[in-house]
């Protein structure tokens, strides 16, 4: 691996930890970039690897820089910086500093469409049910309103700091399990049926698809009717068994479904384009991605032009399956774009150390580097399992 190695952090471990310390840390485990979340969602995080903050709940829907009000005065949907900015300083200001005086490498990590607090806010741009239901944590990427918010944040972000990178989460369709505050599903949801939940009909959507000529009212319909079913039923019992293996294709007989299906992803692949677009020259935008994003409305063939790479997540992939998984990934890129894979430090997801070093070296023939997660949200001691993986794929 030659590019950067790095790990996702959040800033407030950061600030518990001190930069200088946390910068010692990362450095001496091989790491030569920092992954900073700066646009985040809320949650509950038990956080072992921070020394202060134990158990933390971000601020919901906030941004971790100095936003400038002015650059959004014509904005429908705002950010809102996260309070710690002002409280304890602006880790990302730091971070680029340290880089301009030879420091690790620094990489915008960014929440786009999933903000439950904007979705509360601005019911009328978040994704909705084919029953109109609104899901308020997904914002969605057909709405113009959210489409300028998500282009706005990198543009100033990537104007101001100029972070070496940018890594893009959620820029496309949310599914409908998402782990909510207390979730609840007595059916027992299905693949398939969880999926269709998740298929976005908001008024946006269906403007957008009719424009494009896609039969949006009867997708809608076939939809609802399928979940009718569903809603009626006994016991689970799948419409669409085929599904997990056939993807999209198991809706062939509901032709108007297939269509607006294929359709889905226009939004997420012209969303990513504008991203590019206003995004500074000098920082490249990789997309996160994973297995299964498709049912999102990520087409990577179709980004592919538009994108400087791929972030593509292995966390829970079977340690035989990431060579050739990444391979693929790789043909599609072509060799001149970067390819990162990135690795979950999470036990039991992985085992041990061992374990972590055989998942990077499967990944080393096709990656370009390696991102880690979390340096907070894991023991400090299981850091060096990150060191041992890296000499493995860099040792001559």
């Amino acid at each position: 691996m030659s590019f950067t190695n790095s790990i996702w952090t959040y800033p407030w471990d950061l600030h518990d930890i001190g930069l200088d310390a946390a910068l010692d840390r990362i450095s001496q485990v091989g790491l030569n970039a920092i992954s900073l979340a700066t646009s985040y969602h809320a949650g509950l995080f038990l956080q072992p690897g921070n020394p202060r903050r134990r158990i933390y709940f971000p601020e919901d829907g906030t941004v971790y820089f100095r936003s400038d009000p002015t650059r959004w005065s014509d904005h429908e949907i705002t950010p809102k910086q996260a309070a710690i900015v002002d409280d304890e300083g602006d880790m990302l200001d730091a971070l680029v500093r340290e880089r301009e005086a030879g420091g690790p490498a620094v990489s915008y990590w960014t929440v786009c469409l999933h903000n439950t607090r904007l979705g509360m806010k601005h019911p009328g741009h978040v994704m909705r049910t084919a029953y109109g239901d609104p899901l308020s944590y997904a914002l969605c990427p057909s709405s113009p309103a959210a489409r300028a918010y998500v282009t706005g944040l990198v543009s100033e972000i990537s104007e101001s700091y100029q972070p070496d990178r940018i890594e893009l989460e959620s820029p496309d369709f949310m599914g409908f399990p998402h782990g909510f505050h207390h979730e609840k599903d007595g059916l027992s949801l299905l693949p398939d049926e969880s999926f269709l939940l998740g298929v976005c009909f908001c008024d946006h959507c269906r403007s957008r698809a009719t424009a494009a000529g896609i039969p949006a009212g009867a997708a809608q319909a076939q939809v609802t009717s399928i979940l009718d079913n569903t809603f009626t039923r006994e016991l689970p019992e799948s419409q669409f068994p085929d599904f997990p293996t056939k993807g999209l294709k198991s809706f062939a007989a509901h032709s108007a479904l297939s269509a607006y299906l294929a359709w889905r992803s226009e939004p997420v692949t012209s969303l990513i384009a504008e991203i590019r677009e206003a995004t500074h020259p000098d920082t490249k935008v990789l997309l996160i991605d994973a297995e299964g994003t498709w049912t999102g409305g990520i087409d990577l063939p179709n980004l592919a032009p538009h994108l400087d790479g791929v972030l593509h997540c292995v966390y829970e992939t079977e340690a035989s399956r990431i060579s050739p998984l990444l391979a693929r990934t790789r043909a599609l890129l072509g060799p001149d774009k970067t390819l990162i894979a990135g690795f979950q430090l999470f036990h039991p997801t992985v085992r041990d150390q061992s374990d972590l070093v055989n998942r990077v070296v499967q990944a080393a023939p096709h990656a370009d580097g390696a991102n880690f997660y979390n340096l907070g949200l894991v023991p400090s001691a299981r850091l060096k399992w990150i060191d041992a993986a890296l000499q493995k794929v860099l040792s001559p």
